[in-house]
């Protein structure tokens, strides 16, 4: 599994294997070992649910319930080549955030990750993201998890 880190703000995207996903979608809590080392949601408790989101479903800006927020994709079918379908994306809501927008630089951009089996995105509850609509005939099953 490799982890990437994003922005100036602890957000990270990781695919991870398809061992990895049926451990996790077995055992949710497993979720604190897939966690960057050092990272503050490895010892809080978390809880998770399944999601479907079948052709047409989207879902305007949404924010974790913990002090973390975790989508893992556990299988999709995915037909979209370019991604946009069903992709979330992660976007700053800090006063300003928007303005900052400076070439070569991420911050005031929202960040489109592809939702193909295997993504893990881990974000800090207070981000915000949204979920592109799924075009029709596709589908993706995910776990959302928010840490205590």
């Amino acid at each position: 599994m490799s982890v990437a880190t994003l922005w100036s703000t602890p957000v990270h995207t990781a695919l991870l294997t398809c061992g990895d996903v049926s451990q996790l979608a077995a055992d949710p809590d497993s979720l604190a070992r897939y966690l960057p080392p050092g990272h503050p949601g490895r010892d809080l408790p978390w809880t998770s649910r399944a999601e479907k989101w079948d052709g047409g479903f989207h879902a305007a800006l949404r924010h974790g319930t913990g002090a973390w927020c975790a989508l893992v994709v556990l299988d999709a079918l995915v037909g979209d080549a370019s991604g946009a379908s069903g992709a979330v994306i992660l976007h700053d809501p800090r006063a300003g955030a928007a303005n900052v927008a400076l070439p070569g630089l991420p911050w005031g951009r929202p960040i489109t990750v592809p939702t193909v089996p295997g993504t893990l995105v881990l974000v800090p509850g207070w981000l915000a993201w949204q979920i592109a609509p799924v075009h029709v005939g596709e589908h993706r099953t995910v776990l959302t998890a928010d840490s205590g």
